[in-house]
């Protein structure tokens, strides 16, 4: 009779990767029809998932520094970029919001990483307009 040959341990499968949603939604922002949001909501989705798309509402703005009281175009404070209308969206949700003022920059945090910066203010009111 052969020797009983030794049991490994069982242990947990890697994983498949990321799912098809996942993947969609990667090539998606490759393209530059969905933002960092979450809830990006000029990109596709299953409702309409060839959306009508322009120029204007397919442009994404970073969140810059600011120093100072001046914004900082060089560099933004994290790799997240979104629609200007996505970006006044939630904003407003968290509880920021670019108030009724004259100043040229609108304070505001990243909905993914919530780092805090700043946007121009007619990148603002783009996303203003835009919703």
């Amino acid at each position: 009779m052969p020797p009983r040959r030794e049991r490994k341990p069982w242990t947990l499968p890697p994983p498949p990767g990321p799912s098809l949603r996942q993947r969609v939604e990667q090539k998606e922002r490759e393209q530059g029809l969905r933002c960092s949001d979450t809830s990006c909501g000029i990109g596709p989705s299953d409702d309409e998932p060839y959306p009508p798309l322009s120029h204007l509402s397919m442009k994404e703005v970073s969140i810059h520094k600011q120093v100072d009281g001046a914004i900082v175009t060089s560099g933004a404070v994290c790799a997240h970029k979104f629609h200007p209308a996505c970006l006044v969206s939630a904003e407003r949700v968290a509880g920021w919001g670019g108030k009724e003022t004259n100043d040229p920059i609108v304070e505001v945090s990243c909905p993914v990483c919530r780092a805090v910066g700043c946007v121009t203010r007619s990148e603002w009111e783009e996303g203003v307009v835009a919703l």
